[in-house]
């Protein structure tokens, strides 16, 4: 399987085409190589850690989460251009998906979390750009703590819980949508789980009387990059590694 095949395969699975996003995101294949794919790194983000560690680890293409562009149209200098030379070297390629690896409804992030706190009845939730990015749905009753003290364990990251009070029904969307809090309020929902927030959002959270859980923004977007490898795994015998790169944020 070459990368134009690969590609083409993960434009459809992610419907990439139809699903809205950022300018910067620039969705699908984003940087071209040639040969065959013999093994994908699967990562958050597109940065020189992760790329080395790509090239470390012998990975033909990357699998990530927030791609090159995300910064925007910049000059071919400095940082960016030592990012660009090392992939063009490396014969690696990229690929990137943003909000539609976030949305996908098996193999998103926001069904791996849901999946990690064995939430249930599952159903759409968290309007963004005139979409349903996150979910929302119930879990086992618990105190605010001890499902943070849950995600704390299965994240393997720090944790942040505002709010005190017993959590049953749960909406949630990854990475940095704490101004989605206001919809679940909306919703009368016990509690709200992002991966970042505001000074805000404290004040929101406490006065709209529904927990907020900030369990960090890269955490919570790990489930989704492991989710397509596993999948293509299983599809295509393609060997796949996750390179993690932690930022704490």
């Amino acid at each position: 399987m070459d990368i134009q095949q690969l590609s083409h395969y993960l434009d459809k699975l992610l419907d990439i085409k139809s699903i809205k996003d950022a300018p910067n995101a620039v969705n699908g294949l984003q940087v071209q190589n040639t040969g065959e794919i013999g093994k994908l790194g699967l990562a958050v983000d597109l940065c020189q850690a992760t790329i080395e560690l790509a090239i470390e680890k012998k990975c033909n293409m990357m699998f990530v989460h927030h791609g090159i562009f995300w910064s925007g149209v910049q000059p071919i200098r400095g940082a960016y251009y030592d990012k660009l030379s090392a992939m063009f070297r490396a014969n690696l390629g990229l690929y990137s998906a943003h909000i539609p690896l976030d949305m996908h409804p098996v193999l998103g992030n926001n069904r791996a979390l849901a999946d990690l706190i064995d939430m249930e009845h599952l159903e759409p939730f968290g309007e963004y750009g005139g979409e349903n990015i996150g979910l929302k749905g119930r879990i086992s009753s618990q105190s605010a703590d001890s499902l943070g003290k849950l995600l704390e364990t299965r994240l393997n990251a720090s944790v942040k819980v505002i709010g005190t009070g017993e959590v049953q029904t749960v909406g949630l969307v990854t990475g940095g949508a704490a101004d989605i809090l206001h919809q679940a309020q909306e919703e009368k929902l016990d509690c709200y789980i992002t991966g970042e927030g505001a000074n805000n959002h404290f004040h929101e959270a406490i006065e709209g009387d529904c927990v907020l859980i900030l369990a960090g923004h890269y955490a919570t977007e790990t489930g989704g990059v492991k989710a397509v490898g596993r999948h293509l795994e299983e599809k295509f015998n393609l060997q796949t590694e996750f390179l993690d790169n932690p930022t704490g944020m």
